[in-house]
């Protein structure tokens, strides 16, 4: 039996001796991580949790604070809508915005509804452009740059052309706009 070992050890030395010293690498590697990598992230583990709890301890403060900072917030937003008579102006920056990134402008329609319980009227936009696709996409930019509350609902991309880079986009926007003299 012994005689059998030896045969074989001589024959598949080079594949024992790669077992063996795969063997020792993982001994190794394991005991690194669970002797001390494992205590370094309990230990961040730790620090973690507890700097959210400072976190969310401090974010609690005072409901008459928070309810301040809410109606301020509020009146920024408040501020951003403009007024039912800039839909125009609204409207002709998105336009400038189309033609500036360099896109085709094809059909353009747009519905009024009253937002309910606001004072507020949300402008429904369908629109379709085309154009390469770095100009729509720069076109999308400059979207969602805009500084009034236009709101991008959906967006739909198409090329029919696999050789032509001319793409297609129909765009869903939303303007919101104040009643209000």
């Amino acid at each position: 039996m012994k005689h059998i070992l030896i045969e074989i050890y001589r024959q598949k030395k080079r594949c024992l001796n790669a077992a063996l010293l795969l063997l020792v690498v993982n001994i190794a590697v394991y005991a690194v991580n669970y002797g001390y990598l494992d205590s370094s992230v309990n230990e961040a583990r730790q620090k973690w949790h507890e700097l959210r709890r400072r976190v969310s301890v401090a974010e609690r403060g005072d409901v008459s604070v928070v309810y301040r900072q809410a109606l301020a917030d509020l009146e920024k937003l408040s501020a951003l809508i403009p007024l039912k008579r800039q839909f125009p102006s609204v409207l002709g920056d998105i336009l400038d915005a189309a033609a500036s990134s360099n896109v085709v402008i094809g059909t353009v329609t747009y519905k009024p509804q009253v937002v309910k319980n606001e004072d507020l009227l949300a402008y429904s936009i369908n629109m379709s452009v085309s154009g390469s696709y770095a100009a729509v996409k720069s076109f999308l930019a400059d979207l969602q740059k805009n500084r009034e509350m236009v709101v991008i609902e959906g967006v739909a991309l198409s090329n029919r052309d696999p050789f032509e880079e001319n793409v297609s986009m129909n765009v869903n926007l939303t303007v919101y706009l104040r009643e209000g003299a």
